[in-house]
Formats: C-alpha cells, sequence, structure tokens
C-alpha cells in the first residue's frame, strides 16, 4: 500500500534538535512511503530543504516531493482553496491507489479550513491528523455527533454545485492574476497587454528575462486568462531534472521499463492534458528532449516510456534566462525547435529598469510577510531610498529575499540598515544615485557614502549636495566608518 502524507511547511518545522515540527513528529508516528510538502513561498524552502535532508538520513525509503509554490495572500480563501484544490487534485492523480493522511498542523487557519473543505467534498479521500506538543497525534473524527457535515443532496445537484462553485472561484482567480503581476511602468503594462491579448489562442508562448524577474508568474497568468484555466496548470524545470529521467518526467512510464520503475507513472503532459505545460529553463533541456519535444509540437503526440504513443492537448508556455538565440548560434539548441517555441514572445523587463515598480513590489513583499507572520512593519523612509537605488541583479527575488531578512529584526520599522544586500560576485556595488539625491534623515550604510563619492570623482561637498546632507554632516559620518575621500 502506498501511503502518503501532505503537509504544508511551517516556519516551526524542523528545527533540530529543539523543535523538530509536526512533520518530523508524524513521521515518526506513522508509516508513509511518500511525503508531499506544500508551502505558499519561497521563504519556506529552507525548513523544506531541512525536512528533506532529514528524511534522508533517517527515513531514506521515504520519497519527498515538493508541489510548485501557491504564491497566494495565505489569509484568502477566494485564492487559497483553488490553489489548494488544483495542487490535490495531480497529487490524487499522480498516486490513484493511495491511502492519503493530511497533516493539518501546519499552515495558516485558511489552509487548515480549506483541508476539510477538500476531505469532506470528495476531493481527496484521506485521514485528517493533528500534532500537539503535549498530547502527540490524534486523528480528527468527523463522524462526532456535533461536527457539521458536508452532504451532497444528489449526484446531478452536487455536481451543478461544484461546478458553479468552481466557476466562481475560477473566475476570481482569473480577475487576480493579472493583478498578482505588481507594477504601473510602461514596460509592464506593456506585460500585461501582451498577456491578455496572447493569452486567447493556443500557440506557443516564450518568456524571456532575466533570473528572478517572475517569468513563472507571467506563465499563470497567461494560463489563468486563456480558455484553459479550468485546466491543470504543470510547471517543470527543466534544469532540476537529471537528464536520464527527462522522457519518463515528461511523458511517463510503464511498470518494469527501466531500473526503479515499480509502478505506472503518468507523465507531466499527460497530468496538464486540456490545460498548460509551463517548460522552465527550456535552454537547459538536452538535445534528445528536444527532438521529443518538437515531435510533440508537430503531431501532438507523446511516446510513454515502455508503453504507448498518446495524444494529449497541451499547450506550451517556455522561459529561459539564457540567450536562446545564442544557444541556437552556438548549436546547443535546435533552430526548428526554436521557431516553434517563439511563436509569440513576452519579454519581462529586470527590476532596474522598473523604476517606481521596485517601491510597490517592496510594500506588496512587505504586506505578505505581514499577513505571514501576523506582525505589523512599515519600510522607513532610509529603506524605501535604498530600495529605489539599488540595481537588484537579483531582481524580485533578490528583492524578496533581503526584505525577509529584514524581518528578523525587532520593532515595526524596516530601516536601510535591516536591509541587507548580498553581492555574489566583485564587482562595484549596484547603487545608483538619483539626480535629484537620496532623501532620507537616517540609516545611510557605506555603501551609499562610496557610491556618491565615486560619482563625484571623490569630492566630498558635491556627493554630500547629490545625497541631500550637509557637507560636515558628511565628513565627520565619513571619518567615523573610515572612508577615505581625495
Amino acid at each position: 500500500m502506498n501511503r502518503v502524507l501532505l503537509s504544508f511547511v511551517g516556519n516551526n518545522d524542523c528545527q533540530l534538535p529543539e523543535k523538530p515540527g509536526a512533520i518530523i513528529a508524524a513521521l515518526h508516528e506513522r508509516i508513509f512511503n511518500c511525503l508531499y510538502l506544500l508551502y505558499n513561498d519561497e521563504s519556506y524552502l529552507k525548513p523544506a530543504s531541512a525536512i528533506l535532508e532529514y528524511c534522508r538520513q533517517r527515513f531514506p525509503a521515504i520519497q519527498v516531493r515538493y508541489q510548485p509554490a501557491l504564491s497566494v495572500n495565505p489569509t484568502d480563501y477566494n485564492t487559497v482553496y483553488p490553489a489548494m484544490y488544483q495542487a490535490v487534485k495531480l497529487i490524487v492523480k499522480e498516486n490513484p491507489d493511495a491511502e492519503f493522511t493530511i497533516s493539518v498542523t501546519s499552515g495558516t487557519p485558511t489552509m487548515h479550513a480549506c483541508w476539510i473543505f477538500l476531505q469532506q467534498g470528495g476531493v481527496i479521500n484521506a485521514k485528517l491528523i493533528q500534532i500537539h506538543r503535549e498530547t502527540g497525534l490524534s486523528e480528527i473524527n468527523f463522524n462526532l455527533d456535533d461536527f457539521p457535515k458536508i452532504q451532497n443532496v444528489t449526484e446531478a445537484k452536487a455536481a451543478l454545485t461544484q461546478l458553479t462553485r468552481e466557476n466562481k472561484l475560477l473566475r476570481r482567480q482569473v480577475s487576480t492574476s493579472l493583478n498578482a503581476i505588481i507594477g504601473e511602468s510602461v514596460a509592464i503594462r506593456k506585460v500585461k497587454e501582451q498577456i491578455r491579448l496572447f493569452a486567447e489562442s493556443d500557440l506557443p508562448i516564450f518568456i524571456s528575462g532575466e533570473t528572478g524577474v517572475g517569468k513563472e508568474l507571467v506563465a499563470g497568468a497567461i494560463h489563468f486568462n486563456s480558455p484553459r484555466n479550468k485546466q491543470p496548470f504543470i510547471r517543470i524545470n527543466c534544469g532540476a531534472i537529471s537528464p536520464q529521467l527527462f522522457e519518463s518526467e515528461f511523458f511517463g512510464h510503464k511498470k518494469g521499463s527501466f531500473t526503479g520503475a515499480i509502478s505506472d507513472k503518468e507523465g507531466k503532459f499527460k497530468l496538464a492534458d486540456g490545460g498548460s505545460i509551463f517548460l522552465d529553463e527550456i535552454g537547459d533541456l538536452p538535445p534528445d528532449m528536444q527532438v521529443k519535444l518538437l515531435r510533440f509540437l508537430d503531431q501532438g503526440t507523446i511516446q510513454v516510456v515502455g508503453g504507448k504513443e498518446e495524444k494529449v492537448d497541451v499547450r506550451i508556455i517556455s522561459a529561459t534566462n539564457r540567450d536562446l538565440r545564442q544557444l541556437v548560434k552556438d548549436h546547443q539548441f535546435r533552430k526548428d525547435l526554436f521557431f516553434r517555441l517563439v511563436q509569440t514572445e513576452i519579454y519581462l523587463p529586470p527590476l532596474r529598469e522598473r523604476g517606481e515598480d521596485k517601491i510597490l513590489i517592496a510594500q506588496h513583499i512587505v504586506d505578505s510577510l505581514n499577513h505571514i507572520q501576523d506582525k505589523r512593519k512599515n519600510l522607513m523612509q532610509s529603506a524605501i531610498a535604498k530600495i529605489q537605488a539599488y540595481q537588484w541583479p537579483g531582481n524580485v527575488r533578490q528583492l524578496k529575499s533581503s526584505i525577509s531578512a529584514a524581518f528578523v529584526y525587532p520593532g515595526e520599522e524596516i530601516t536601510a540598515e535591516h536591509l541587507h544586500i548580498v553581492e555574489l560576485t566583485d564587482s562595484p556595488v549596484g547603487i545608483i544615485i538619483p539626480a535629484e539625491g537620496i532623501d532620507f534623515d537616517n540609516g545611510l550604510i557605506p555603501d551609499y557614502y562610496r557610491a556618491a563619492l565615486k560619482q563625484t570623482n571623490g569630492n566630498a561637498t558635491a556627493a554630500a549636495q547629490l545625497i541631500g546632507i550637509p557637507p560636515a554632516t558628511f565628513r565627520a559620518r565619513l571619518r567615523k566608518l573610515g572612508i577615505k575621500t581625495n
């Protein structure tokens, strides 16, 4: 029997040895063959990775699988339920004969309630468990007399009610998917208009842009604004699959077709049938898989490993942060596949080219983290100035990491000192000093002084004027920080 545990990853999970967390406790209490970890955003990848490493050492027989980040407001039923519904449907489809158990301990109260809706509504046949530090693991008993029941009146009426509810939820998801792309710059308004235009067709779409700019978010917006929005949206990271597993991951395999194939497995293309599939990091696709993908685009069929050819209806959305045109010139990517994938293209600009969007995105990140962590933090003027002045080579992902790290500091104010910026290379700090100066009273860090001095060729008076503080104050701070001028 394939015993599968589903759980959200919480902030307190796998803080060993003091706080092993609910997931580790459940693995010690009951036997499972597979663990699905769900999470809302990338801030939970650290505890998820810790759980994965713990299982490798203590429970090597357990398969640990990550689901794509929900990326929703974790307290909003209108976005949490549809995202969880899609995730659970895919998990059930991947494990048709499994015995499911759901841990409702980790996650927000909204997520806890949605687990109950999904289980009681018949979306997944599962036991629900809760873990308390004092009382340990216990199963939720839905047969108690006072426990509310979700009743199906008749099969036809239930189907109609379910369809109506899903349509309403999906309409809300469609209406908010474009709103999830934060920004009002000319470049982003163009991206949103392209999404609306291209979403209506079934042509393949290619999304280009640097790493961390939000290509997956755009891919999701395309799908949920398309006629396919009621069907699955599946993401594949081509850069995270070992070469020998590509074909099985894409197209599935039959039991016994190769060593380790202990059961049939449906590939991602079959799971996405009727919907859309997002091929992230398409530039990392091996040459042999490029041929097979081209054949699918030409014929609409897939070849299951050890099985027969099957027809599937899937729209391809692809993306990469690499220069795909250069890869074609270097004979690392097939020219014929390139022209099939890039029939329509959306360029997602880097954060440094988006002007005031940086502040809007930063505020959105702060609001989301406040919801998750039940805090009331605010960006101070010094932090806003630092965010606006920095180039953010890691784009939105780097901005989000910097703000997330700032949440560890006490108090409700986020100042410039709280925004730790990690440089990936030895290149100069990527700071742009605006022509009108940087208007904030305190919180300046050495990076800004050095950048101002560099821009004024070491002239302390001119640098002070550029920043917007008195020259005497500027020189005093330089001495305190040990920064020398010409």
